[in-house]
Order: structure tokens, then sequence, then C-alpha cells
């Protein structure tokens, strides 16, 4: 059985790492990332944010696309290396990433059709980069859980 404080460390863990993976995978693609955020907006529901610039032009699109498409295999990827049980998981992660998705498509939207990858190619392509980064996302997770926000990152 999951206890309350468990549930509690896997919702601020999973959101951690779905924020830290946005500034980590934006600064791979060459963009900034100024402030990455994360606060506690019930007793039982935390919310974040990143902020991320990216060059306006197709490869910028391109990386912020993969920047945003980063959170929720960073989740995932998480509650499995924790053995976290999927009937355990303190929330939908699929769903965690609707509003990225959505800004995804808008990204490649902007991409000229004959350079347009495909929304597929890039949720792959984001998952490996997940995984190649994902000591640099553990290390600002975990200044993110101990300072709830991180100014201009850089690593």
């Amino acid at each position: 059985m999951t206890t309350a404080a468990q549930q509690a460390v896997y919702a601020i863990e999973t959101l951690a790492h779905h924020e830290a993976a946005h500034a980590v995978i934006a600064l791979v693609g060459g963009g900034t990332a100024p402030k990455v955020r994360i606060w506690q907006a019930s007793p039982t529901r935390w919310r974040g944010w990143t902020d991320m610039t990216f060059n306006e032009t197709p490869e910028g699109d391109e990386a912020a696309a993969l920047a945003l498409l980063a959170g929720v295999p960073a989740e995932r990827f998480w509650l499995e290396a924790h053995n976290v049980p999927r009937s355990r998981w303190p929330h939908d992660v699929e769903g965690s990433g609707a509003r990225d998705r959505q800004l995804v498509h808008e990204c490649l939207a902007r991409i000229p059709r004959d350079q347009r990858p495909t929304f597929q190619a890039m949720q792959s392509k984001a998952e490996r980069l997940v995984i190649t980064h994902w000591d640099r996302i553990t290390d600002l997770a975990a200044r993110l859980v101990a300072d709830q926000c991180v100014h201009h990152v850089t690593r």
C-alpha cells in the first residue's frame, strides 16, 4: 500500500523531472531556460512551469518541440526507475503532457512542410534525448525539489 507521504514524493519528483527535462533538452537544442519553477497548488497538487526561448527558425521550432515533448518520458522514466507500479502513479502521466503536445503541433506547423518531421519521430527523438541526458535532468530535478525555483539554467 502506498502511503500519503509516498504519493507526495511521487507527485513532486515526477513534476520536477518533467520540468527539468524541458529545461535540459531546451539547452541541448540550443535554446535557453531562464527560469524553471514548481509550486504546490493545493495540498495534493503540484504545478510547474519552464520558461524557454528558441531561435525563430525551423531548427528553433524543432528544438522547442523536442523540449516540450521531453517532460512525459522523464516522468515515466523516474516512476519506472523507482519501481512505482502504474496503479500508484500520482496522476495520468500521459495526460500531464496534453498542453505540451498542443504546443508541439504549433511548433511543427511553423516548419516548412518539406522539412517538417513527424510527430511520432519527434516523440521518439525526445525519449532518446531524455535517456542520453538523464543525469543532467536528475541533477536539475533535485535542485528544483530543494529550491522550487531555479534561475538561468545552464547545465
